[in-house]
């Protein structure tokens, strides 16, 4: 694996910008940009390890959405119910 975390992120991005494409289009993309002793060592591992990479990052950035919304209870107050109880 791409130890380098300049070529990693150039790689992640390819990923992104070209999530439409097969994996095998998509490692192909990613080796002809790698330098020649990179390329022979980038193998489809390689690859599946740096979309596993890419849904976690969007996993953290979902759960920080979530994290950050106001939660808003469900729970009727107690004043509610009563008036509700003596409209039946």
């Amino acid at each position: 694996m791409i130890k380098d975390d300049k070529t990693r992120e150039k790689m992640k991005s390819i990923i992104r910008e070209n999530q439409d494409k097969t994996l095998n289009k998509l490692k192909n993309m990613i080796k002809n940009k790698l330098p020649k002793e990179e390329r022979e060592e980038f193998t489809f591992n390689d690859l599946m390890q740096l979309i596993s990479e890419i849904n976690q990052d969007r996993e953290k950035e979902i759960q920080k959405f979530y994290s950050k919304r106001p939660t808003v209870s469900s729970r009727k107050s107690k004043n509610t119910r009563n008036i509700e109880g003596e409209e039946r």
